[in-house]
């Protein structure tokens, strides 16, 4: 039936039980819209994550300067993978689903086998395995399109782009003075 046996067994692998959670969850994660966030008093930040990456969102959250900005995370990943990943890392800040890559198209992001599978970035990717470095254990069938380009998007209450930071490779992100000074 077109996947969607597939997707309701999903919802119940999840630990929902009942009709009822399964359209809790199908409304907070799938009816919420970006223009949901507009509007409420505040600048928004929009961080486009690549495959559930971490090191960018953990610096925001580190910073309480950062706490009159709110910060919406935004993956093109599968509902599983973001549940998963938000438990591996206790991310606090919203997430978005993306899957049809919508926002990450509006703002000109696209996948790139050239910018991630630069020498420069290898290397790096390499020095993290040496330190034995932590990485959130994303199982590869959720990993999805590992050449999606990410970026931080700074927005006033009307939606207007304030500041716009398409990642040239995958570790390129502002610092956190950097939006601050921006907003």
């Amino acid at each position: 039936l077109f996947g969607l046996m597939t997707a309701g067994t999903d919802f119940y692998k999840l630990g929902v039980k009942k009709k009822s959670e399964a359209e809790a969850v199908w409304q907070k994660s799938y009816n919420v819209t970006l223009g949901e966030y507009m509007g409420q008093g505040q600048k928004l930040l929009l961080v486009l994550i690549r495959h559930f990456g971490r090191d960018h969102v953990a610096e925001l959250e580190a910073v309480p300067e950062a706490r009159p900005l709110r910060v919406l995370v935004v993956s093109f990943g599968s509902l599983e993978g973001a549940q998963l990943w938000l438990e591996q890392t206790g991310c606090t800040f919203d997430m978005l689903l993306d899957p049809q890559r919508k926002i990450y198209r509006s703002f000109g992001l696209g996948s790139s086998y050239a910018k991630v599978m630069k020498f420069g970035c290898l290397l790096q990717y390499s020095e993290y395995g040496a330190v034995e470095r932590d990485f959130p254990d994303v199982p590869p069938r959720l990993l999805e399109d590992i050449y999606q380009m990410g970026g931080d998007f700074l927005l006033d209450e009307a939606g207007k782009v304030l500041l716009s930071h398409p990642s040239k490779t995958p570790m390129d992100r502002l610092t956190v003075k950097d939006i601050l000074q921006a907003v």
